[in-house]
């Protein structure tokens, strides 16, 4: 017999809600539930900046504890809630899987407007978070154990004018435990006394307790059927055709060996070069210094700002498209993506309508792999962002204005991947293209601190280890898509995650 799992739960929190969380942690594990909570899962000499979102995608729900601490104030709250956007885009439709929870009265975030919040601080609203966590657990299988629903928080129920007692007895007492009467008051003058029946008071005191729980319980039924949650799955802007087509890329005709294309005498910003084998376009990017790093005060991992001088590099214009790796898939030399959907898209890898988006479901190796069989290279984090921001340290590719619609596929604007190139308004001075949201990137750096140095190790290929996404995706906010912002990751994650190619001599 298989045994059965808890459903695991993280809880997304700001570090001034740790008491009211605690309460919430140790609700959940009564009750057949595991949290995960940082100060009571952590071990020491841990890193928390690995092990926090290594917690998040292996949970099988995120509860966003939200309160006046964290929705309008900066912390790793924060990036908790980007991990936990990204990682819910994977999910199907109709997936509870982040559940704001109000734990005092304040206003949503914007990018969780669209999932159904439940009120903590309300009498039920402990029970409602119970259900939606249960019916998680039933669309996980019979694997999943299924938690215990109690409502100790609900009122006692009143008493009522048709049942006299002096004395107030257990409403569920036992049926075979008689009341004691001896301190039954006396009959007022003129009233005619009735013969004693010892079990008479029992009686009307079951039958009236009957009525009042039939009573509150429909009233409970009607409040759960007009108050269920719904989770509002945001409405693709691209709706796949009736029938679906599918494309069958052109095969080179014989055994490919990649050779670096042949430069221009003189290249400068705007040389351009076409790889014979994939299509795809690079822009060429200057040797010379760049400002690498922010000081901005929530991502401390983006410290010390300082100028780091790098050779000259050619970088893909856009991310490598379904299309593009399917002609390595077909040469036998890629895997096929983990996945051929998309977050609303049952078909999406290897269908013609989407073979210009960018091919997603790909781990570290496979876009390695893809590098190289075109004669390219996954870029080093110096380059990644050097291409995206330029020499000045502008904060995005186009450079310090905040991000609109018009300039990238951000903040769940789109609902889903767009095509690549779709924002030319949002290019980097060096003519990249789509640099800040879509998709993640992944780069050959692995995730050590800074300052960026090539020699330490963090460009050694063969080494294990998180290695780092750049850009945001279709999903992230505005701090996450910043050219500077790094997130790391491991390399055998599948979720949202593309990448481009770059080459040097």
């Amino acid at each position: 017999m298989t045994e059965l799992r808890p459903l695991k739960v993280f809880l997304c929190h700001a570090s001034a809600d740790k008491p009211a969380v605690r309460k919430l942690y140790r609700y959940l594990k009564q009750r057949g539930v595991s949290p995960w909570l940082d100060e009571l899962d952590l071990l020491p000499g841990q890193d928390w900046q690995v092990e926090i979102p290594k917690a998040i995608f292996s949970s099988d729900v995120i509860v966003v504890c939200l309160s006046k601490n964290s929705v309008d104030k900066e912390g790793y709250v924060q990036k908790e809630i980007t991990f936990a956007l990204d990682k819910a885009l994977e999910k199907p439709e109709g997936t509870i899987f982040i559940i704001p929870a109000k734990l005092e009265e304040c206003n949503a975030p914007t990018r969780l407007s669209r999932f159904h919040w439940v009120d903590l601080s309300r009498a039920e609203g402990h029970k409602r978070l119970m259900q939606s966590l249960n019916l998680r657990a039933a669309s996980l299988g019979p694997e999943v154990s299924q938690a215990k629903v109690t409502d100790e928080s609900s009122p006692r129920i009143p008493k009522t004018e048709s049942v006299r007692v002096e004395k107030e007895e257990p409403i569920d007492k036992p049926v075979g435990q008689i009341a004691n009467l001896s301190h039954k008051p006396a009959p007022q003058k003129g009233q005619e006394r009735k013969p004693a029946n010892k079990f008479d008071s029992r009686r009307g005191r079951i039958i009236g307790g009957l009525l009042i729980a039939l009573l509150f319980g429909a009233l409970g039924i009607n409040y759960a059927i007009n108050n269920w949650p719904v989770a509002v799955i945001p409405t693709p802007t691209s709706r796949p055709p009736t029938k679906t087509a599918t494309f069958t890329p052109k095969l080179p005709t014989a055994t490919i060996t990649p050779a670096p294309p042949t430069f221009t005498p003189t290249p400068g910003i705007g040389s351009t070069l076409t790889s014979e084998i994939d299509g795809m376009m690079l822009f060429f990017v200057p040797a010379g210094g760049f400002v690498m790093g922010s000081d901005n005060n929530r991502e401390t991992d983006e410290q010390p700002i300082y100028t780091i001088s790098i050779n000259f590099f050619w970088i893909d214009q856009t991310e490598v498209t379904n299309k593009m790796y399917a002609l390595c898939v077909q040469a036998g030399i890629c895997q096929p993506p983990s996945s051929t959907s998309s977050y609303s898209r049952k078909d999406y890898y290897g269908t013609f309508e989407f073979e210009n988006h960018p091919v997603i479901y790909v781990d570290w190796n496979k876009a390695k792999t893809y590098c190289e069989w075109v004669g390219r290279r996954l870029p080093t984090e110096a380059e990644w962002e050097k291409a995206a921001r330029g020499t000045d340290g502008s904060t995005y590719p186009w450079g310090s204005d905040s991000p609109t619609s018009d300039l990238l596929n951000y903040n769940s604007n789109v609902g889903d991947t767009t095509e690549v190139g779709k924002y030319p308004a949002g290019a980097s001075v060096y003519g990249a293209l789509d640099m800040a949201g879509n998709v993640w990137e992944w780069v050959s750096s692995l995730y050590q601190p800074y300052p960026y140095l090539p020699t330490d190790g963090r460009e050694d290929l063969n080494a294990s280890g998180v290695r780092v996404l750049r850009g945001g995706s279709l999903g992230s906010s505005d701090l996450y898509v910043r050219s500077s912002f790094r997130y790391e990751y491991i390399p055998s994650k599948l979720q949202f995650v593309g990448f481009r190619c770059a080459l040097s001599e």
